[in-house]
């Protein structure tokens, strides 16, 4: 009878991750595994048809990240069993709009290193595997986007990341980050300053932030902006007070 692994895995610079999913069907598991063979950094490890069939393969191919579809466990009520097979194996949920809820309070519980949407892109999938090795856990931006608004509880169908900000609008979000003045934007952007100010207001309201310095911690916060690119701060002057 196989021995649980009861070591905590901690993840280092140079490991492959191993990744093992859990999917019921045929078709998801061949997308799962080219995704993750093409992936560079990633190795595919298996899958299983159910979370006790994980438990038997985390025990056997010692995986870094399992990945969790929602239709095998549509209430996330089982996954705290493969934590409890590999503690510190990274469990990452995939799931459809109308299990989300269910997973959100899994997260929320610290049972979840990862929450993806089945209607994400691979690039936000892989995103969230990598991302998951660390310590904050990872939720996807499009359902980022909808709780920061003041939503509490997920949609019957998350809203596309372009109802939430615009291409214009993300152009900016990045140029404040990178603490550029309004003046500098517009004439980058080819627009007049009250224009920028009138984006700004509308930025900072769909992410229901405070003010600029809050919606630019929010970018990065919901994967919006990518590592952060500082200009260097003139004499009296903050970020957030630049115009």
């Amino acid at each position: 009878m196989a021995r649980t692994d009861t070591s905590t895995w901690t993840p280092s610079g140079r490991t492959i991750v191993r990744v093992l999913a859990i999917v019921s069907q045929p078709l998801a598991t061949y997308g799962l595994h080219d995704l993750v063979e093409h992936t560079r950094g990633l190795t595919w490890c298996g899958a299983a048809p159910s979370v006790e069939a994980a438990v038997s393969a985390i025990l056997r191919f010692h995986p870094h990240v399992v990945l969790v579809d929602s239709r095998v466990d549509p209430d996330a009520g089982e996954i705290r069993a493969l934590r409890e097979a590999r503690p510190g194996v990274r469990v990452i949920g995939l799931a459809r709009d109308d299990h989300t809820a269910g997973y959100l309070r899994a997260i929320r519980a610290g049972h979840l290193n990862g929450l993806v949407l089945q209607s994400a892109s691979a690039d936000v999938l892989v995103t969230a595997i990598r991302a998951s090795l660390g310590v904050r856990p990872y939720l996807d931006p499009q359902l980022a986007r909808w709780l920061a608004v003041g939503n509490s509880e997920p949609p019957d169908a998350v809203p596309a990341e372009s109802d939430q900000l615009t291409q214009r609008q993300l152009d900016i979000l990045t140029q404040i980050a990178a603490g550029r003045r309004y003046s500098e934007i517009a004439r980058e952007l080819g627009l007049s300053v009250s224009t920028i100010r009138t984006h700004v207001k509308h930025i900072t309201d769909r992410l229901a932030a405070r003010d600029r310095a809050h919606a630019v911690a929010l970018g990065y916060e919901l994967g919006l902006l990518g590592a952060p690119v500082v200009r260097p701060v003139g004499p009296g002057e903050t970020p957030a007070t630049r115009e």
